[in-house]
């Protein structure tokens, strides 16, 4: 792992270093130097949220891409799949995503993801960053005049997904766009794939993304999904990378919920290779023993989508994904896309004409994640109180559970998690742990 770029990106408060004018602008001559490798003249496809400060991001950012020998092509509010998308179909060099996802206003980031539309590798990252120190700040021509064919051409990727033109006829569904880069989108695929559609949050205004709504606040959709007797809720992030639903009785379905349904559907279709699915270390040991008794099996992973895609590449899955959402299915996509997820998922209730709620019975174990602010980021076992505390706290669960601490890659800030069958003892477990982080490193 790179110093600048974490587990999606680079990542911090917009106009700050590393976003900051003088960041973005050597940002954008390395990414063009590092193209330019193989590229005589490297082209970009560039988009971003609707956060206030991405055009400002996005025009150093090309301007100096530009400057330095390369053409953009400029998408405007594109969700980020739809970039991932549109660079498997194309003849760009590579893309930009100007986001921070589920990150609130004041942040932004940056994703660069390869020709083939995945997010680009470790190595990649570390030689445009050790690219950085000998770049100049250059200045070049003003970004050009977004390009709005594109939001219809990833629509229409995602209505070639399936294999019936309108697959959610006669479904009520109650979307929240996070007032992000979904807001124009999703109610309209989920139109023209045949579902009657309500949209909440989808009127972003710069700096009410993620605002209380959206994928990190599911409970909104839930609620709304009851209050007018609808079949299904989506809740999408920023960037629409990700996707939580709500069935019909107001019940919130996470991503383990989405790969036990979507992985019980592409087994009974034989599109599961080596009946397996990838998740990562953070889904609930429940998923693993509910596709244990449909006879599949669970590769676990370290946390962030390109995690999974790498580990679903090794083990030629075709399906895998994060408790947050982020779910990928090689059928289609290479990273995560929340509306293809969600309208796939939509998609088989419909097939099998049941409520949502019939297709997830996934039995979780009692579960508790706790997220703790951070000024730094040293390896827990290094901090001898921390050490201490998570020893005592193994031996409690005398090997009926589990405990993982780690850092978020886009935050600062500690993630805790202790899984067991008593809900009172990984409560108090769990606090234990993130008071002894927020003592040591908070």
């Amino acid at each position: 792992m790179t110093e600048l770029f974490g587990t999606d990106g680079i990542r911090g408060h917009a106009y700050d270093p590393p976003l900051d004018e003088d960041s973005l602008r050597r940002l954008g001559v390395a990414l063009a130097d590092e193209l330019g490798q193989l590229h005589s003249t490297p082209e970009l496809l560039l988009a971003g949220d609707t956060r206030f400060s991405t055009p400002d991001l996005a025009s150093w950012l090309a301007e100096s891409f530009v400057a330095s020998g390369g053409r953009v092509t400029w998408g405007g509010v594109l969700p980020t799949p739809a970039v991932s998308h549109l660079l498997r179909s194309g003849t760009w060099s590579a893309g930009v995503v100007i986001s921070a996802s589920h990150n609130p206003a004041e942040d932004n980031g940056v994703k660069v993801l390869g020709r083939g539309g995945e997010k680009v590798a470790d190595e990649t990252e570390r030689r445009i960053e050790a690219r950085l120190p000998s770049c100049r700040p250059i200045s070049g021509p003003s970004l050009p005049d977004p390009d709005t064919s594109l939001s219809d051409r990833y629509l229409d990727l995602i209505a070639a997904s399936h294999s019936q033109v309108q697959p959610l006829t006669g479904l009520h569904i109650v979307v929240d766009c996070a007032n992000g880069a979904g807001s124009q989108p999703a109610p309209t695929i989920l139109q023209r794939l045949g579902a009657r559609v309500t949209a909440i949050e989808c009127e972003p205004d710069g700096h009410n993304i993620n605002a209380g709504c959206g994928a990190t606040q599911p409970n909104l959709v839930a609620d709304t999904v009851q209050q007018h007797g609808a079949d299904a809720g989506v809740a999408l992030d920023g960037d629409a990378d990700r996707a939580i639903l709500a069935d019909e009785q107001g019940n919130v379905l996470d991503g383990d919920d989405i790969l036990l349904m979507w992985g019980q559907d592409l087994n009974r279709k034989n599109k599961l290779p080596g009946n397996q699915i990838v998740a990562t270390v953070m889904s609930n040991f429940g998923l693993e023993t509910a596709l244990a008794k449909n006879h599949i099996e669970l590769q676990r992973c370290p946390v962030g989508d390109r995690s999974v895609w790498t580990a679903m590449r090794d083990h030629n899955a075709a399906l895998g994904g994060e408790q947050s959402g982020h779910i990928i299915c090689a059928h289609h996509s290479v990273t995560g896309d929340g509306l293809l997820t969600a309208t796939h998922i939509l998609a088989i209730a419909a097939e099998q004409n049941c409520p949502l709620s019939s297709l997830s019975r996934l039995e979780r174990v009692p579960q508790v994640l706790l997220s703790v602010p951070v000024r730094t980021k040293p390896p827990f076992q290094e901090v001898e109180s921390i050490g201490r505390v998570l020893d005592r706290a193994e031996q409690e669960l005398e090997g009926r559970g589990r405990i993982l601490l780690r850092y978020s890659g886009t935050e600062w800030l500690a993630r805790v998690m202790v899984e067991g069958e008593d809900q009172n003892t990984i409560s108090h477990l769990a606090e234990r742990l993130a008071e002894e982080v927020a003592k040591a490193i908070g």
